[in-house]
């Protein structure tokens, strides 16, 4: 299912831009999932799963910088 984020050919543009500049990209896309999910736990079925991965993305780039 694709999906449904009227935004996501955006994201995914400035994902490739990003990339070609020379900048680590990592996109994630939820099947189904409509714009601004993430705003939605409880309602949005995929928004945990999206919250679980940003968090763990943060906490791995976090713990390898050093302050």
């Amino acid at each position: 299912m694709p999906t449904r984020d009227a935004l996501a050919d955006h994201g995914r543009r400035y994902a490739q831009r990003l990339r070609e500049a020379g900048t680590e990209v990592r996109l994630s896309e939820y099947p189904g999932a409509r714009h601004g999910f993430l705003t939605l736990p409880g309602v949005e079925p995929q928004a945990g799963a999206a919250q679980a991965e940003i968090s763990e993305f943060l906490r791995e780039a976090l713990a390898s910088t050093s302050i």
